[in-house]
């Protein structure tokens, strides 16, 4: 679970957003389940949990770090918030 105290230090991060890429934005945990922003290539916000597609990627999990994505090759791998990868 991201607190307080690490938002305000990852708003203070000189890390950027690769604005070529997909990048997570935002993570979140309710009691309908993890969901997470992505900002997508061209510059669309999409919110995503487990099961859903994006930009043709298939979110598999979503956790207090990090997003887990499967490409359609089968690929798996994992996109953090910026400064915390």
């Amino acid at each position: 679970m991201t607190t307080t105290t690490d938002v305000g230090q990852m708003a203070k991060s000189k890390a950027q957003l690769q604005l070529d890429s997909i990048a997570v934005i935002g993570l979140f945990t309710g009691p309908q389940g993890d969901s997470a922003l992505l900002r997508m290539r061209d510059g669309a916000i999409q919110k995503v949990a487990a099961g859903d597609k994006a930009a043709g990627l298939t979110v598999l999990a979503i956790d207090d770090a990090a997003v887990t994505l499967r490409d359609n090759r089968g690929q798996t791998f994992r996109l953090g918030l910026p400064g915390n990868a």
